[in-house]
């Protein structure tokens, strides 16, 4: 009997935030781990982008886990980051996960000093259950769900830059942060590879909850939509509010911007796709639009089916223009994957009330 996917994906994204909040602790080890992206790895949006050893390594712990646990889809697990790192000396290392902690920790030392290396190795071995009481019932899944048709993509660490400055900025929203810890979120994505339609998502907050000094607390987000089943945790209800409000990235058109406005939105500007489309599940905006191809796959596959066990969704925001009406974001596999492919190139638009969307396009097409 395999073992419940769901909940394996919210112990893989709590053992991710473990491992993120012990690099984000020591300030000294955190500036050690971090390496700028350059070339085709870089973000073109962004004057700097970066990877930190945290990044790679969560990546490889995720795929380590659930593709031991799932063989079936082992070779379907993909993320954002190269798994390849360079030491002190220039020297190109490959970040891989052991079948033990010691086989882990002599890989880590090629970067690290061996204490480190120990205790990084240890997190990433080490099992971990995540039984929160906001977690909700996980439902048992379908018995006859083929995994060998299921990816996953995985965002080990949407936010990078807010991780590693960790500077908080408030909007004028209550509970919508404009940069800082509150920002990054782990994603973690499954899709049907025949469809290419996101059918489970989990998205952790490992920075949530500041319980003292460099100590935090998960808040997990989950969310199933299959066609014979659909669950999630987050049956939240829509604040009271004068005027809709939609949250953007502070590089957002003008144009666009003010033609949201003239619809009745307010604007939050905040970082993080992940943490964006999370206020759209939470309620706290209404809309989520992005006009840029700025966005990958693995920023909006698990908010995107959380959303659609919702009864929202996420979209392509120039495929819905085009073709006037909307047009869901698609995981479908389709030859050699490259940067492009990965990418969410027409921009998108997210919102759990889909009836927002015939008024959103009709202005956006005028």
């Amino acid at each position: 009997m395999e073992p419940n996917l769901v909940q394996q994906l919210v112990n893989a994204a709590e053992k991710a935030a473990n491992i993120a909040r012990i690099c984000r602790s020591n300030e000294a080890l955190l500036q050690l781990l971090v390496q700028e992206k350059t070339g085709p790895e870089a973000n073109a949006r962004f004057e700097h982008d970066f990877k930190t050893l945290a990044d790679v390594l969560i990546q490889e712990t995720i795929k380590h886990d659930i593709g031991t646990l799932f063989p079936a889809m082992r070779d379907a697990i993909k993320g954002e980051e190269s798994p390849n790192f360079k030491n002190v000396d220039g020297e190109s290392v490959t970040i891989a996960v052991g079948e033990t902690a010691e086989e882990t920790a002599n890989c880590l030392a090629s970067i690290l000093n061996v204490e480190v290396a120990e205790v990084l190795a240890g997190e990433v071995h080490r099992a971990v259950v995540y039984e929160e009481s906001l977690l909700g019932e996980i439902p048992a899944l379908p018995a006859d769900l083929d995994y060998s048709n299921l990816g996953i993509w995985i965002d080990p660490i949407d936010g990078t830059a807010e991780y590693i400055s960790g500077d908080s900025i408030f909007t004028d929203f209550p509970g919508i942060t404009s940069t800082g810890l509150d920002c990054v979120t782990v994603l973690v994505g499954v899709y049907d590879r025949t469809t290419g339609i996101p059918v489970i998502g989990v998205v952790s907050q490992p920075f949530h909850n500041k319980l003292d000094e460099n100590v935090y607390r998960s808040l997990v987000f989950w969310g199933v939509c299959l066609p014979e089943l659909q669950a999630n945790n987050c049956q939240f209800e829509r604040p009271e509010r004068d005027n809709r409000l939609g949250i953007f990235s502070s590089s957002e058109n003008g144009d666009i911007l003010q033609r949201i406005m003239e619809l009745g939105y307010e604007f939050a500007f905040a970082a993080g796709a992940g943490h964006k489309a999370l206020k759209v599940i939470t309620w706290e905006v209404d809309l989520y639009l992005l006009s840029k191809g700025s966005t990958f796959k693995w920023d909006t596959c698990a908010p995107q089916a959380i959303l659609r066990s919702l009864g929202g969704d996420m979209y392509s925001y120039r495929g819905s223009i085009g073709d006037s009406k909307p047009t869901p974001l698609s995981y479908i596999e389709d030859g050699e994957e490259t940067a492009d492919t990965k990418c969410n190139k027409d921009g998108l638009i997210a919102v759990r009330d889909v009836t927002l969307l015939d008024d959103l396009l009709k202005k956006l097409t005028e």
